[in-house]
């Protein structure tokens, strides 16, 4: 099929490229998304996002799903800021039972893809924001639908947050689910 791109004009006479990815519903509007990200962490907003991209999918052709966790190792340590480096075992504990339970979160947000929605887990150790980022580049992925944590204006200013992130410095479309 020769998918072209076409001008139109808006209602207010500007012209603008039609979208050859959207397609008609009974009268509405859909996008085609084929593949989308969905970071997961088990929290509550990861939950509302999962739930709002399977529903994507699902009403999508052949749309596939990239379920993610990024294990970050660095931020769960930095809340021990006075282990030595004797204390080894702890640390290494520590990242083990991190690891087992991101795991266990992918597991989860698998239970919640409908049958027949295409899927796949992904699981990376790193700083969430770039990984993410990486991950939706290296999979072609044309949305990114995740929680928002809800950090509150001065906090997030300060801190920041992953959603932030990936907005900011993403290239792709981002749903963020409340």
């Amino acid at each position: 099929m020769n998918k072209k791109k076409y001008a139109v004009r808006n209602i207010h006479g500007i012209m603008k490229k039609k979208n050859p990815s959207k397609e008609k519903r009974g009268g509405i509007s859909m996008l085609k998304y084929k593949n989308i990200l969905v970071p997961y962490d088990g929290s509550a907003h990861a939950k509302k996002a999962m739930a709002q991209a399977a529903d994507l999918a699902a009403a999508g052709e052949g749309t596939k799903l990239y379920i993610v966790s990024v294990c970050n190792m660095v931020s769960a340590m930095s809340n021990f800021d006075q282990v030595s480096i004797a204390e080894g075992c702890l640390t290494s504990k520590l990242s083990e039972d991190l690891e087992a339970q991101c795991r266990r979160d992918l597991k989860e947000a698998v239970a919640m893809v409908p049958e027949g929605v295409a899927h796949e887990t992904v699981f990376e150790i790193g700083s969430p924001g770039p990984v993410i980022l990486s991950i939706a580049e290296d999979k072609g992925c044309d949305l990114i639908v995740m929680g928002s944590r809800g950090l509150g204006p001065l906090k997030g200013i300060f801190m920041g947050s992953v959603s932030s992130y990936i907005v900011s410095r993403g290239k792709y479309p981002v749903l963020i689910v409340k």
